[in-house]
């Protein structure tokens, strides 16, 4: 099964703003922080979720290219 370069940015995205918004509540964080906290988490998130899909879901597949 392969997984789509945009479900990976979008599961990445939702679990980085996810947890900024954790951590914001956590920490108490006013309204400026809470953006950007948000913010630079779904950021991260978004290139973690990408990097998941590209190097671990999309592993070529070794004998397929051995066979003829």
């Amino acid at each position: 099964m392969k997984l789509a370069k945009e479900t990976g940015i979008s599961l990445g995205f939702l679990a980085g703003t996810t947890l900024g918004s954790g951590i914001a509540f956590l920490f108490r964080f006013q309204a400026y922080e809470v953006m950007a906290s948000v913010g630079i988490f779904g950021i991260v998130g978004s290139i973690a979720g990408l990097c998941v899909q590209q190097f671990i879901f999309n592993k070529p597949n070794k004998k397929a290219r051995e066979l003829p």
